[in-house]
């Protein structure tokens, strides 16, 4: 069941209606919810082949059941891990990590087995192969459960807070199964944290005409995004210059990777604008997950960005973990490993092993370019030069050598990344509306680049893609590639990402608050119309589904 939809349209409603009707009897509330939302993720999107295994379900409830009971099981050796005497408090910890440790192995094993497995294995061989060590590893016939690496991470929020004794363990098992399955942002975020959430169960929700106002408003804008500047691009132009990327020019295959950066935006900011509206609609308030990723001006700043609450989670349970341990010496480290592991989130292939190391590496680069001394020393004076053109040599190499690109390919590739690198190095801190402009360009153009990795569907493909980008040997953007209104599209919708924020969310929310009921239920109407007629009937999953 697909948010643009009139499936899920028919479910919606009643929702809306039976969840308001019981406002007078919470505990009848929250159940009705519960089940309505266990009933939304069997419903779908359905896998290939279709249906969704019964499993999937299954292991929702599994995690549920897991973080329930060991959050409880914390809590009770909370005392002991307080008691002034040593003893005490030894036992009690080890009893408490004993728990802790119990909900992690539960939700991270499945989660890696899932997710990561087959990858593992083939990597496996993939590495022996590299040593002339050929092997046959078995593919584990498994599909990925839709949602699994939100609801992990969310469930996950709640034992870990309940540890560290920033949460009280909640008591209800139907109000604590509700928040990891709450329907809205079940199977594709935000990922809520349990103090973000519970309280607002036990406190139930508010009727109010503001919240439907809000809700409805989001909505319309993430159906919008979705529709328009998702599935349509996707479907006129993005999906087959990557199918086939060494039949298009260098200038065509640029315009896909632009076309892809707003699809993904749209599409993944788009269900998180239908999750926070529909939400609200229903008195709740989750957080927000997007803010204008591509107006950043380096990369640190559009991972606070760009999917805020994965982020934010990352950076609350796992970088400060790790510098608690190794010390503020250990701050590279740190930040390395958890961009990594950020962009491994995203999915579990070559592909993404060199998508996340160019980010946790632009990450870590950036974090040493702000802190250190700009002053031009003896040593840097030979230093300089001697990075650069080791940096350039190892992605010439990296070039010819894993991407199997010619030399010359490989020497413009190596080119290219040392004079943005020695660009990035000394260009003046983001101060004036020239210099942000510049920061903002060079650091939208590495998330566009990076794309490459993100989107082809295998590291073939991406290598093809890279091929044909460096050849130049088509200057040209041949005549019939989209269509006016997919030329519009993405140009307008590139151009409204970069406006500012207060323009939509502030001025055009205003307006659409004065505009009488009736005729918001007629135009939602027929934006709805028309935006079913745009994709035929057929709308895609959202991207992040694959996650």
């Amino acid at each position: 069941m697909l948010f643009p939809t009139f499936d899920f349209l028919l479910f919606a409603l009643p929702v809306l209606a039976g969840f308001w009707a019981l406002s007078n009897r919470p505990t009848a509330r929250v159940l009705f919810l519960l089940v309505a939302s266990y009933f939304f993720y069997a419903a779908g999107p359905k896998t290939t082949p279709p249906p969704a295994p019964a499993y999937f379900a299954g292991l929702l409830v599994f995690s549920t059941v897991l973080d329930y009971f060991c959050g409880r099981a914390i809590f009770r050796h909370d005392a002991g891990f307080k008691s002034k005497d040593p003893a005490i408090k030894a036992a009690a910890s080890r009893k408490r990590n004993v728990w802790l440790y119990l909900s992690l192995l539960g939700n991270l094993g499945l989660l890696g087995y899932f997710k990561y497995a087959n990858f593992f294995l083939s990597g496996f061989a993939d590495v022996l192969g590299v040593f002339g060590v050929d092997i046959e590893v078995i593919h584990l016939d498994v599909i990925l459960p839709l949602g699994i690496s939100f609801y992990t991470f969310q469930s996950l929020s709640y034992t870990i807070d309940v540890w560290r004794g920033r949460l009280v363990p909640e008591t209800s098992f139907a109000r604590f199964a509700l928040f990891v399955a709450f329907f809205p942002q079940l199977v594709a975020g935000p990922i809520v944290r349990a103090k973000e959430f519970l309280p607002q169960l036990q406190r139930g929700p508010r009727f109010t005409r503001e919240g439907l106002e809000v809700g409805a408003f989001r909505i319309l804008k993430g159906l919008a995004k979705k529709v328009v500047l998702g599935d349509f691009i996707a479907v006129a132009l993005t999906d087959r210059i990557f199918d086939a990327p060494d039949t298009f020019s260098s200038p065509e295959l640029l315009i896909a990777l632009y076309a892809y950066t707003l699809q993904i935006y749209a599409d993944f900011s788009g269900y998180s604008d239908i999750a926070i509206g529909l939400g609200r609609m229903l008195g709740f308030t989750l957080p927000e997950n997007f803010n204008r990723p591509y107006q950043s001006k380096d990369i640190a700043e559009y991972w606070r960005r760009w999917h805020m609450t994965l982020s934010a989670w990352l950076r609350d349970y796992l970088f400060f973990q790790i510098l608690s341990r190794l010390g503020s010496r250990g701050g590279y480290y740190a930040l390395w490993i958890t961009m990594f592991l950020v962009g491994m989130w995203h999915g579990a292939s070559w592909n993404f092993v060199i998508y996340a190391n160019i980010h946790a590496g632009a990450v870590v680069f950036n974090r040493w370019n702000r802190m250190r001394d700009r002053k031009l020393s003896a040593v840097g004076i030979v230093a300089w030069p001697l990075a650069t053109v080791l940096l350039a040599v190892a992605v010439a190499a990296f070039g010819r050598y894993v991407l199997q690109l010619d030399w010359q390919q490989g020497s413009v590739l190596g080119g290219g990344v040392a004079v943005v690198f020695l660009l990035v190095a000394w260009l003046p801190m983001p101060k004036g509306k020239a210099l942000v402009t510049l920061h903002v360009m060079l650091t939208f153009h590495l998330v566009v680049l990076s794309r490459i990795f993100f989107r082809a569907p295998d590291f073939e493909t991406a290598r093809r893609f890279i091929d044909a980008l460096l050849t130049f040997e088509t200057l040209g953007i041949r005549p019939g590639l989209a269509s006016e209104g997919v030329w519009a599209g993405l140009v307008l919708g590139l151009a409204y990402h970069f406006t500012p924020v207060s323009w939509v969310d502030v001025h055009l929310r205003g307006l659409f608050g004065k505009v009488p009921g009736v005729l918001v239920g007629l135009a939602s109407a027929g934006l709805f119309y028309a935006l079913m007629r745009l994709m035929e009937g057929s709308p895609r999953a959202f991207i992040y589904f694959q996650f």
